[in-house]
């Protein structure tokens, strides 16, 4: 195995609020069944030491089939990640992804870190993301469980960073409804309420599934919320809904 990141480096491994609940739980039967097919990784890391501790552990994982380390070259990112079924991406190289100017057609993201809150200032959404991995809580088994949630639509956040998305969401607002959705999130966000699925609401926006999977992660972001039903719960007692 190789760890290097000039070329692509390849690992071969083997009432509204109840229908929420509802379709979250079947959202949650369908995690084992979700990693079927062997997923294809892509990792944008600049640590080599990271890098290879990240490879290590994917490779652990029967449902990894293939990992590849990205270069880190902006002008061929985009075609690079896109085959992907998942990217992780460093924090440090998060910021990468602005030269994918077609967001829609990037690969679910994980970005790997810690201490984000406060290194992006609160606003965890200017860029591509469908979830977070804390990289000291990093183990096969939190790698596992991200990789379910990320494929089944659900946004995998660290406990810490929820609790601090809690915590400045509360700092910050002073009356219900403060919370900054944009027209098209709050449009999602009650469509997701009434138990819509990602396809569903896409069909009832006119958008792309994948235009709205990054709808419904960014509401769950902004929420501070880790999945649908508690991303409803806090938007009943903000007054969003």
């Amino acid at each position: 195995m190789t760890h290097g990141l000039v070329e692509d480096s390849v690992v071969d491994g083997q009432g509204e609020g109840m229908v929420a609940v509802e379709a979250e739980a079947v959202a949650r039967e369908g995690l084992d069944e979700g990693l079927d097919a062997a997923l294809d990784i892509a990792v944008l890391v600049a640590s080599e030491v990271t890098c290879a501790g990240l490879e290590a552990l994917l490779s652990r994982l029967p449902a990894v089939g293939r990992v590849r380390v990205i270069p880190l070259d902006a002008e061929v990112l985009p075609e690079r990640i896109r085959p992907a079924d998942v990217l992780i991406v460093a924090a440090e190289q998060w910021s990468m992804l602005e030269s994918c100017t077609d967001v829609s057609g990037l690969p679910s993201t994980l970005v790997l870190g810690d201490d984000l809150y406060e290194r992006w200032n609160g606003d965890l959404s200017s860029l591509p993301v469908d979830g977070f991995l804390s990289l000291k809580e990093l183990s096969v088994q939190t790698l596992d469980d991200a990789l379910k949630r990320v494929t089944v639509g659900e946004m995998p956040i660290p406990s810490s960073l929820a609790k601090r998305l809690l915590t400045g969401s509360r700092g910050t607002a002073s009356a219900p409804g403060v919370i900054p959705l944009t027209s098209r999130e709050n449009q999602a966000f009650v469509l997701l309420a009434k138990g819509l699925s990602n396809k569903q609401i896409a069909r009832s926006l006119g958008i792309s599934v994948h235009g709205a999977k990054r709808l419904v992660g960014s509401i769950l972001l902004k929420l501070g919320a880790s999945n649908r039903t508690s991303a409803v719960v806090t938007g009943m007692k903000s007054g969003l809904l």
